[in-house]
């Protein structure tokens, strides 16, 4: 049901309707409402972006697919981009704590996890190690720009290396875009713990002038 109410939500019209929302704040009341009522509505189609992760199989030897989460009804979404030389063993031993590192910090500013929209940049995880996450990058990014138009997000912070996503910077408009190092970054080095924490007061000021 979640997802079927972030499809209407997502975007200002459903299936070829007028429009259903102007504003953000529109949008946040009908997404409460659609919370609190049983709605009957046709299936969101294959192509959208829900199932784009699940049915891509442009690169080999997948062994994980990761999912975006949150509803993004705070207009908020995070882009995940690992440390090229971080190796995957070391992203899981941190994969909680970072977890709960991003919490902390959404939190510090106001916002709430579950509400904002986290994905990453690189979609799969391969059992071929010679396969670098920059080769798979070129079918991620196609799906990243299907996740940015799907829930129209005012603000996108980029918790990684933001030059891989200089494409989809420059193909959207309207959208904040703020950069700061990933949250297991922040975890091995706490150094970039303030400089990180700078950027997030950059966010909050940027909400509070767009009033979400």
């Amino acid at each position: 049901m979640k997802s079927l109410i972030n499809a209407i939500t997502g975007s200002r019209s459903w299936r070829g309707s007028p429009p259903l929302y102007k504003t953000a704040e529109e949008r946040l009341f009908l997404y409460g409402w659609l919370n609190t009522v049983k709605i009957s509505v046709p299936e969101i189609s294959d192509e959208s972006v829900i199932t784009s992760i699940e049915n891509c199989n442009k690169c080999k030897n997948v062994k994980e697919k990761k999912k975006g989460f949150g509803t993004g009804a705070n207009r908020l979404m995070v882009i995940l981009n690992a440390p090229q030389m971080m190796n995957r063993i070391e992203m899981n031993i941190h994969r909680s704590e970072s977890v709960d590192l991003l919490k902390k910090m959404l939190k510090a500013i106001g916002l709430e996890i579950a509400d904002s929209y986290i994905t990453n940049l690189i979609k799969c995880e391969s059992t071929d190690p010679f396969t670098k996450p920059s080769d798979m990058l070129k079918n991620c990014l196609e799906i990243l720009k299907k996740e940015v138009s799907f829930f129209n997000p005012e603000i996108i912070l980029v918790m990684g290396d933001l030059i891989p996503l200089q494409s989809v910077v420059k193909g959207s408009s309207g959208i904040t875009w703020f950069n700061t190092d990933h949250p297991v970054s922040l975890i091995k080095n706490p150094d970039l713990k303030r400089p990180a924490w700078e950027t997030l007061k950059l966010v909050k000021n940027r909400y509070a002038e767009l009033k979400i």
